[in-house]
């Protein structure tokens, strides 16, 4: 029996997922519990690149699904959770990825910009959570994982709306996992270090980004 038989998880942020070319963490995730045995639905608002990801699942003979989902709409998270439900009778497993950054100085950074990073951040992890969490109880538990970043520990020359960010969804999943233990639900934050994906490609080929 494999580890995610029986299992359904709901990956954000995971619409770079083509094998052969630069995968993010949401990606690496759908395709490790594909061959395990899961479930994957991958939400993002990349339909074009989610929708080529799955299609090479579905090839390969596993069970994945697209759907389109803004992290910081309450109406969308409702209607991804929901269509999880209606197309594979339960929820298990979510995990959330999606994040954007900036890359000024804090003189620099406009409001605009620094809310639009803590809306996609911890405004997608707290309506993410929220929502998937009853539909979850009913499945008799699971399990919530949000990818922060070491960001969140450590500040650096650009970025603090990111690192402020990172470091809400650190706070906030500790909050949520006393919250929802009762329920069954584990809820964790993975922490990655400087990682070669496809949000942080442009710094990699940068000179000038460290």
């Amino acid at each position: 029996m494999s580890r995610f038989d029986g299992k359904v998880a709901l990956i954000t942020g995971a619409a770079s997922a083509v094998e052969g070319e630069l995968m993010g963490f949401g990606g690496r995730a759908a395709w490790r519990m594909l061959r395990e045995g899961g479930s994957v639905v991958i939400a993002d608002i990349a339909d074009e690149r989610g929708e080529k990801s799955v299609a090479q699942m579905r090839d390969a003979g596993l069970d994945a699904a697209y759907l389109h989902l803004d992290v910081t709409s309450e109406g969308d998270w409702s209607a991804a959770v929901n269509a999880t439900v209606s197309q594979f009778g339960r929820l298990d497993i979510l995990i959330n990825v999606p994040g954007t950054s900036d890359r000024d100085s804090i003189i620099n950074t406009d409001a605009d910009t620094w809310q639009t990073v803590m809306d996609v951040s911890s405004r997608g992890m707290f309506l993410g959570s929220k929502t998937v969490a009853p539909a979850m109880q009913k499945s008799g538990g699971g399990a919530i994982v949000n990818v922060a970043s070491m960001a969140a520990r450590y500040g650096g020359q650009y970025g603090a709306a990111y690192s402020s960010s990172r470091a809400a969804i650190v706070a906030f999943g500790g909050s949520a996992a006393v919250q929802f233990a009762p329920m069954g639900i584990r809820v964790n934050s993975v922490l990655p270090g400087w990682t070669h994906t496809p949000f942080t490609d442009a710094l990699f080929n940068d000179s000038d980004a460290s």
